[in-house]
C-alpha cells in the first residue's frame, strides 16, 4: 500500500481494510505506525542483504570474491526488484522527524557497511588494508549513486553513470590493492 498510495498517506486503517482485517489485529502486532515503519525498515534491511549472498558463496568457495560480481551486484537494478525506492526514501525522510526511526535508519546502514566490511575481511586479497574504511567510501559511492540514477530516466545516461561509479569503486578497491583487480 505505502508503495501505491505512498507511505504518507497509508494508514493501518488502510492497511486492514486492504488485507480485510479489523485493524486491531495489526495494531496487536504493530501498536503504532512507528512500529510498523521500524519493521518496514527492518525488511529493507533484509532484502538489502539479499544483493550479498552472491558475494558470500564466493567468498565460501574461492576465499575471495571476484570483484567484477561483486561490484555489478552493487549497482544493479536488484535493488529496485526488491522494494520500492519511493517508500524507502519516504521512510528515510522520517529521520528528520522522527528519532526512533532515525536510529532504525542508523541501523540499517552501519548493519550493511558492517556486512560489506566482513566481505572485503574474508579477501585474502585485501589481508592487513583498513577494510572498514573501504567499506565506509564503497557506501559512500553507491549510496550517492542511487540517489542520484532515481532521477535519471534516460536509459543511455543511467548506463553511463553506472560505469562511472563502478569505475569509482574499482579505483577504491585498486588502492588498496594492486592484485585485487
Amino acid at each position: 500500500m505505502a508503495k501505491e498510495n505512498g507511505l504518507e498517506n497509508t494508514s493501518i486503517a488502510k492497511i486492514g481494510k486492504h488485507l480485510e482485517i479489523p485493524p486491531s489485529l495489526i495494531m496487536h502486532y504493530f501498536p503504532t505506525k512507528d512500529i510498523l515503519i521500524s519493521h518496514l525498515i527492518n525488511y529493507i534491511l533484509d532484502q538489502y542483504l539479499l544483493i550479498y549472498e552472491p558475494a558470500i558463496r564466493e567468498l565460501k568457495e574461492k576465499k575471495h570474491a571476484d570483484p567484477k560480481t561483486f561490484v555489478d551486484k552493487l549497482f544493479s537494478r536488484d535493488w529496485n526488484l526488491l522494494f520500492d525506492d519511493g517508500v524507502f526514501y519516504s521512510c528515510y525522510a522520517l529521520i528528520f522527524r522522527n528519532e526512533v526511526i532515525k536510529k532504525e535508519y542508523r541501523k540499517l546502514h552501519d548493519r550493511l557497511r558492517e556486512f560489506l566490511k566482513e566481505i572485503l575481511d574474508h579477501d585474502d586479497n585485501l589481508k592487513g588494508h583498513d577494510t572498514q574504511l573501504l567499506a565506509e567510501q564503497i557506501f559512500v559511492v553507491v549510496e550517492g549513486a542511487y540517489y542520484y540514477l532515481s532521477m535519471i530516466d534516460d536509459e543511455k545516461t543511467y548506463e553511463k553513470k553506472v560505469a562511472f561509479y563502478k569505475e569509482q569503486v574499482y579505483d577504491l578497491l585498486r588502492k588498496k590493492s594492486e592484485l585485487y583487480l
